[in-house]
């Protein structure tokens, strides 16, 4: 049986800054999905299952939309980039395609200049530019 993104199970990720709620289908290389502003996880729910054939797809709902967050986190870019870069560690992801789209491409810039080390390559879909 095959299912959707929608039904693949919510998983938490510790870091520093909170608890990062995110979803994960596939095997492989990984994929990390970052989304823009104002919106959640689900904005790749059609892009994750066409992908997750051939990697491991990690799509979380990153504090720019559906996200809790505790009280002073750091959320500049700077800061942000902290948290994407965080997440990876907790993950242990390595060689990771990083995607962001929108806000969440602009945010993907600062983490490859200031968290390269476990980045593999950078995809950009229409985002903003710094």
């Amino acid at each position: 049986m095959t299912i959707t993104f929608e039904q693949s199970p919510v998983q938490d990720a510790r870091v520093p800054q909170g608890t990062i709620r995110y979803r994960e289908m596939g095997t492989g290389e990984p994929i990390l999905l970052v989304h823009g502003f104002m919106v959640n996880s689900l904005l790749w729910r059609k892009v994750v299952p066409r992908l997750a054939g051939d990697f491991r797809v990690i799509a979380p709902d990153w504090p720019m939309g559906s996200h809790e967050v505790p009280l002073g986190a750091d959320l500049t870019p700077p800061g942000f980039a902290r948290l994407v870069a965080d997440f990876m560690a907790a993950l242990d992801l390595r060689d990771v395609t990083l995607v962001g789209n929108d806000t969440g491409g602009g945010m993907c810039q600062i983490v490859v200049v200031n968290h390269p080390e476990r980045l593999g390559r950078l995809v950009l879909t229409p985002s903003d530019a710094f």
